[in-house]
């Protein structure tokens, strides 16, 4: 199955090119010497792929056969010295000297971090702009509209900056609803009366994603006094911990729509702990609001088919085949008599939930790894109850489950779902997770299909 996937068998790929794949995938990250012995091998891989295809073009003799079997032989061989290599280098690699792989492996995983890093904050920065309506001084701002919809809508709604000065910024900050008045529909209740900064913007991107357990562990560091409430300028300190970023150019608006309704137009209004948790859990509901309400028409559950493209709407994933089989296994789990279930607002909100929770998630879930154990629907519903404090319904858990559980076979590929999940709680700004492909994806497949069917 390793050296002869199906796409060998198909035509589609010859066997020295798959070979040669094999090979580069993998002597980039070896000893020098290892890597003239597994060159070797895909030379005579080049070799022995010449020779298979004049086996099956053969008809007299068998001559084909018996060269496909000197070159498999001559693989054979190659790839046995380079292996012998890798073992007889094992106590180099493992001491960290030079040429050691463990010398240069933080180095380069230190320089990919701060590279993915980077181009988060750029994409960011570019989405931030292509939503905003106003500029002021040069600078990109947003309105609570453009803000709403830079995470709800597929598609970028055409506009055209609008210049501000001064007077016209100071009109718009007088409309600024009270803090008394926040509710989970301020957002669109402000609609394009209202100003935001990236700042701002990257504070309640977090304020969507994070656990409050976060924002309990910044508000409590800041707040030196004990005192349960902090002020314009602790805030801001609030904003470059949770964000993880300090912009200079920022300044060129001291106050805007946020810092307003939060602090009052003078900026000197005490913000006590009660109230700023209150408004993230009204930002997270009206957002949540506005993803599910797209779905449900007014009506209060929605399909678990929609509940799918909610979920893979920020991904690489071909939506297609993962409904196809969503509609089968619903239909074998539940008669059609019973209607569709659906799923509730509720149910959507515990889910997104356990999503800002996804850290602790994962480490309940490499428990059940660690110990050889697959996870089932059942680990899977109590994993989640300890992370979130409440149970959730077990229909709602299957549901997660035919969607990722690909081969069929009850279990949860955990790792795809995570990397799916912390892809979607970013709202597509990770890199979108691809699906894999090659040979060793081929490999793996291979060898399900043939253990099921056994």
């Amino acid at each position: 199955y390793f050296l002869f996937p199906p796409t060998l068998n198909s035509g589609k790929m010859s066997f020295s090119l798959h070979l040669r794949r094999l090979v580069g995938k993998t002597v980039t990250v070896l000893p020098r010497g290892a890597r003239g012995w597994i060159r070797s091998a895909s030379s005579w891989g080049k070799y022995a792929g010449g020779f298979q295809q004049e086996s099956g073009e053969s008809t007299a003799g068998g001559s084909g056969s018996r060269r496909w079997a000197r070159g498999a032989f001559l693989l054979g061989v190659a790839a046995s010295g380079g292996l012998g290599l890798l073992v007889s280098q094992r106590r180099r690699l493992d001491s960290g000297g030079e040429g050691s792989l463990l010398a240069v492996l933080p180095e380069l995983q230190a320089a990919e971090k701060e590279k993915s890093e980077l181009t988060r904050q750029e994409r960011r920065k570019q989405h931030f702009k292509l939503h905003s309506s106003y500029m002021y001084k040069g600078e990109p701002y947003m309105t609570p509209r453009d803000f709403l919809e830079s995470l709800t809508q597929d598609e970028l709604r055409p506009c055209e900056h609008e210049f501000l000065d001064d007077k016209m910024v100071s009109n718009i900050l007088k409309k600024t609803p009270s803090r008394s008045k926040g509710s989970s529909h301020l957002f669109r209740d402000m609609w394009d009366t209202g100003i935001l900064s990236y700042g701002d913007y990257l504070f309640l991107i977090t304020a969507l994603i994070e656990s409050r357990r976060q924002f309990e562990v910044a508000f409590k560091m800041i707040d030196v006094d004990r005192s349960d409430y902090i002020d314009l300028q602790e805030f801001s300190k609030i904003q470059e911990t949770v964000t993880k970023q300090k912009d200079p150019k920022e300044q060129k608006l001291p106050k805007t729509t946020l810092t307003t309704f939060l602090f009052g137009s003078w900026g000197n209004q005490k913000l006590y702990s009660t109230d700023f948790f209150k408004f993230i859990e009204d930002l997270q509901t009206e957002v949540r609001e506005i993803e599910f309400n797209k779905y449900s028409g007014g009506s209060p559950t929605i399909s678990e088919e929609d509940f799918a493209r909610i979920l893979l709407r920020h991904t690489a994933w071909d939506l297609d085949p993962v409904l196809d089989r969503l509609r089968t296994r619903l239909r074998r789990r539940r008669p059609v008599s019973d209607g569709a279930v659906g799923i509730s607002f509720q149910q959507f909100c515990d889910f997104c939930q356990l999503l800002n929770t996804l850290d602790d998630f994962a480490v309940a879930m490499t428990m059940y790894t660690i110990a050889g154990k697959a996870v089932t629907e059942e680990e899977f519903g109590r994993a989640a109850h300890v992370c979130i404090g409440v149970p959730l319904d077990q229909t709602f858990v299957s549901t997660v489950f035919q969607i990722f559980d690909v081969d069929g076979d009850g279990k949860l590929s955990y790792r795809e779902f995570l990397a799916v999940m912390k892809n979607w709680k970013l709202r597509g700004f990770k890199m979108k997770q691809q699906k894999q492909h090659g040979p060793w994806a081929e490999f793996k497949t291979c060898v399900k299909l043939e253990m099921k069917d056994k």
